[in-house]
């Protein structure tokens, strides 16, 4: 796969899901030149004030959309649930500098998977 050069975000482009769908959030990779590394699953706390780096790759989570996925802005979700534990929060991505299909981005750090689910469908693939 040939990712973006993170320099400059094609704001023409975003994933066709509107603010308020339940969405699931997978990190793929790290892009081709992270502005930070990913973190490893030994040393990130889920939730940690001092973890270093970007999340590790695999992380997960599930919630609402709270606002366009579009480049030139961010991931914006109301958190549910974390790698498969049910943990409330925010979650905000890096900038979105490239929309690499009609369910993947890339960020200034990351390459993510961005797909509607449902609380059933999740349960389901994730049992």
């Amino acid at each position: 796969m040939d990712v973006a050069d993170n320099t400059s975000p094609n704001i023409s482009m975003k994933i066709a899901l509107p603010p308020g769908a339940n969405v699931l959030i997978r990190k793929l990779s790290a892009c081709r030149s992270p502005v930070a590394e990913p973190a490893s699953w030994a040393e990130w706390v889920p939730g940690g004030l001092n973890n270093r780096g970007s999340l590790p790759v695999d992380y997960e989570l599930r919630g609402i959309l709270l606002a366009p996925v579009q480049a030139g802005g961010q991931i914006h979700v109301y958190r549910t649930h974390r790698n498969g534990t049910e943990v409330g929060g925010f979650f905000t991505s890096t900038m979105i500098v490239s929309i690499l299909s009609d369910s993947m981005v890339e960020t200034f750090n990351s390459i993510y998977l961005v797909i509607k689910t449902t609380v059933q469908k999740y349960y389901k693939e994730h049992e």
